[in-house]
């Protein structure tokens, strides 16, 4: 319930209406009276006023005038507006929106209709203040909500990256070097690369759709179901990149994704001695074959989307590598992050020239490079999507 508007009336002439004190609380307002400026100034600190009628002081009370100026700023400073009897020329106030001026002699039914329209405004600004606590308590509670949504991707970020080969590696005569650049604090995107056995070397990049939390947990599912062996009581089996897929496929499947997510990647293994890399791909960007010379070839093989249809087919190639040539593996990011610039020609197939331009360096250099040349790149602080780049290289 709302408490009544509490009203300060400042007559130290004895120049307000007669008996206006009186009708002012029989109207319903709560009434303090003060016989001078500073009683009022002292009156107003001590309490909540809410709005006070003040009579100016006569023309040549340097005493008063300066008593009253105080007055108007404390009831400035406070936000209590005031009804002025007096001319306003004498006076100046910084806020013209809560000082008003009345004519000296005003009736008591006008000083009593102007606090009307002040109880009336006053209501209202109550409401505002307390819908401004309100929201101030729910920004609170949010920023600390916000705040702990933050700490918690942030983890998470680090998690996921945990679970990533760290730097540069070496298998046998492979070289492997990578870039890893989430859109957010997490990815959709993962890699990896390992020995499978004595002989067999695996790697592959996945990319589940979106860049938020949810792909990113479904990246940590993809790590646990993209399996390249299966053991068995007398051995072990070694699955082709095909093999590969559909059964990290038929996993995706079974779990029943809402929202239509999918996963798009590309698996390959490769024999240490004889160099044979077989490979399959699942809606992603074809891998990309790197000679000695810098000549690059797209590695293409057909190949649906993962975790959509459990019948689903991933037909896998073949290729000899040599020595000193290089096999690349990418996400889409790679294609956006360079598809920003307004005016280039073949803007969404300009990170070829890119590769291109670093196809003869060492796996290492070409990402590092790479790196350098993304920085560059308009909106590289605020991707547009999750990138991945791994680079396979055998050693010459």
């Amino acid at each position: 319930m709302n408490r009544p508007l509490h009203v300060l009336l400042v007559d130290g002439a004895n120049a307000l209406p007669a008996g206006v004190g009186a009708t002012l609380d029989d109207a319903g307002y709560l009434v303090s009276q003060a016989g001078d400026f500073a009683a009022a100034v002292q009156q107003a600190r001590r309490m909540p006023v809410d709005a006070a009628v003040l009579v100016a002081p006569a023309p040549g009370d340097a005493a008063g005038t300066e008593a009253f100026a105080g007055l108007l700023r404390t009831c400035e400073v406070r936000g209590t507006a005031a009804i002025v009897l007096g001319e306003p020329e004498r006076f100046e106030t910084e806020s013209p929106h809560l000082i008003s001026f009345a004519a000296n002699g005003s009736s008591t039914e006008e000083i009593k209709g102007r606090l009307a329209m002040v109880a009336h405004y006053h209501r209202i600004v109550r409401s505002m203040e307390g819908d401004l606590d309100n929201m101030q308590r729910l920004f609170k509670q949010l920023n600390v909500r916000f705040t702990e949504v933050d700490q918690e991707m942030r983890l998470a970020g680090r998690l996921q990256t945990a679970f990533l080969p760290n730097g540069p590696r070496e298998i046998g005569p492979l070289r492997f070097s990578a870039l890893y650049r989430p859109a957010t604090f997490v990815s959709g995107d993962i890699y990896d690369m390992y020995r499978v056995d004595e002989e067999t070397v695996a790697f592959y990049v996945a990319d589940a759709v979106g860049h938020g939390m949810a792909a990113s947990l479904l990246t940590m599912f993809i790590k646990n179901a993209a399996v390249s062996k299966i053991i068995h009581d007398d051995g072990y089996e070694i699955l082709n990149p095909d093999r590969t897929l559909q059964m990290l496929n038929r996993r995706l499947v079974e779990q029943q994704l809402p929202n239509s997510q999918f996963v798009t990647a590309c698996f390959a293994t490769l024999n240490l001695n004889t160099l044979d890399l077989q490979f399959a791909r699942a809606g992603h960007p074809y891998p990309l074959h790197c000679t000695v010379d810098g000549t690059i070839t797209e590695l293409k093989s057909p190949g649906g989307l993962l975790g959509l249809f459990e019948d689903e087919e991933f037909p896998e190639h073949r290729v000899r590598l040599q020595p000193g040539e290089k096999v690349i593996l990418y996400t889409d990011g790679v294609e956006l992050a360079f598809a920003s610039a307004e005016g280039r020609e073949n803007e969404l197939t300009y990170y070829r020239e890119v590769f291109t331009s670093l196809a003869t360096l060492p796996a290492d250099r070409f990402v590092q490079q790479f790196g350098k040349l993304l920085d560059t790149e308009a909106g590289s602080l605020n991707p547009q999507d999750d990138l991945t780049l791994l680079v396979m290289e055998v050693a010459e």
